[in-house]
């Protein structure tokens, strides 16, 4: 038995030796030729056939590859066969710890870091996987131990440990076996694999037969895989005018109506929609109202993710983000034309990108930024660090950087 599995860059590397203790001669394929040399070697080791580019042509019992993957690596090759990479997880995966899993187009990171605190302060030893890092979460925060890729393989990768929850973002798709399964919403069903399918082909293999936790507004989209929905609605309400820096006060609807402020140092109107998905799986999970209301306004945001602060006059905001884009620039600058802080201001794009699939769309993100009257730097993604013209009174400052 044969099993072929293309790219080393979202986890092939990891189920290769799953799939050599089940008897299979194992071909492992960089294709996108950026796995490290001691990766392959180590491949190697274990006695699997490496390449790098295009596999070797031949007929194959079993293909395994990302959902986002392109057919065109497989020409060349027959197989009787295939699987994404989320189903391989899913055949394999065995750990036994309370887990919840969490993908989408956008708020991944912001929800898995709402969800990890409230459950710190209910007093759950917590692990988070996310883009921004790995580690123990306690009310302190992100004991930041690791820096992994959030690729579905990569479930297959968590540390040992005695944890009550394991929170996990996942980038496409999931184990399909975590106790509470959230897709934060689907704002764009974006193309994958050069655009020969759709995000929700592979986002949708997180869907368990657990509690799968889907926006009221898109249970036409997921019920048509027919797994049992959980529907989030609005749950967090703005009261009055939001002020930058300044708390925000919010109605809370969770077993009561409550008013609460959320701190004034982060963009908290940015994470409204990740509160509303943080509340349903504390509701699903019995979190106490206190507990909940408590956590809530002591959350302070996620560092570099719509983090303000002022630097003399000018005021600073900070998104340090994998996932931006035309429409994350939108919700910024949105939010900010709310507290009538786009008068003279400035965004800068910085490209950087560590093993981030989605590249920036300049034209897009311009057509944006002239929507909202602002100026635009693209940076050349070099570590520069551009002048700020005279006058400019809001600097918004973007970097595109992660681990998918």
């Amino acid at each position: 038995m044969k099993v072929l599995l293309l790219d080393m860059t979202h986890g092939g590397q990891i189920l290769a030796p799953l799939f050599k203790k089940e008897g299979y001669e194992v071909t492992v394929c960089d294709v996108y030729r950026i796995a490290s040399q001691e990766m392959l070697e180590s491949l190697k080791g274990m006695g699997a056939e490496v390449c790098v580019g295009n596999p070797p042509p031949g007929h194959y019992d079993l293909v395994s590859m990302p959902c986002h993957c392109p057919d065109v690596f497989l020409e060349g090759c027959t197989y009787d066969s295939r699987i994404w990479y989320s189903q391989a997880v899913n055949r394999f995966m065995d750990d036994r710890r309370f887990r919840i899993e969490v993908t989408g187009v956008k708020g991944k990171t912001s929800t898995c870091y709402l969800i990890s605190h409230i459950l710190a302060y209910a007093g759950k030893k917590v692990y988070l996987r996310s883009s921004r890092g790995s580690g123990p979460f306690t009310k302190e925060g992100l004991d930041l131990k690791e820096l992994k890729s959030i690729a579905p393989p990569y479930l297959l990768d968590l540390p040992d440990g005695d944890y009550d929850v394991m929170v996990c973002e996942v980038s496409l798709g999931g184990s399909g076996k975590a106790d509470i399964a959230c897709i934060t919403n689907l704002l764009e069903d974006y193309g994958i694999a050069r655009k020969s399918r759709k995000a929700r082909e592979a986002k949708k293999d997180i869907l368990t037969s657990n509690t799968n936790i889907v926006l009221e507004s898109e249970e036409d989209i997921w019920s048509a895989y027919g797994r049992p929905l959980r529907l989030c609605k609005k749950k967090v309400t703005i009261i009055g005018k939001p002020v930058y820096g300044e708390p925000l006060k919010v109605s809370v609807d969770y077993r009561g109506i409550h008013e609460i402020e959320l701190k004034g140092n982060y963009l908290a109107l940015q994470y409204l929609e990740a509160m509303d998905m943080a509340l349903e799986v504390c509701d699903a999970m019995n979190i106490p109202a206190g507990t909940v209301l408590e956590a809530l306004s002591s959350f302070e945001g996620v560092a570099g993710r719509g983090e303000v602060k002022y630097e003399g006059d000018v005021r600073y905001i900070v998104e340090r983000n994998p996932g931006i884009s035309h429409m994350s620039v939108e919700r910024t600058l949105k939010t900010l034309q709310a507290m009538d802080c786009l008068d003279d201001a400035l965004v800068i794009i910085d490209p950087v990108s560590k093993k981030v699939c989605d590249k920036l769309d300049r034209d897009l993100i311009e057509d944006v930024v002239k929507k909202y009257g602002a100026g635009l730097i693209v940076t050349p993604g070099d570590g520069t660090e551009p002048e700020i013209p005279e006058g400019v009174r809001t600097v918004i400052r973007m970097t595109k950087e992660g681990y998918q």
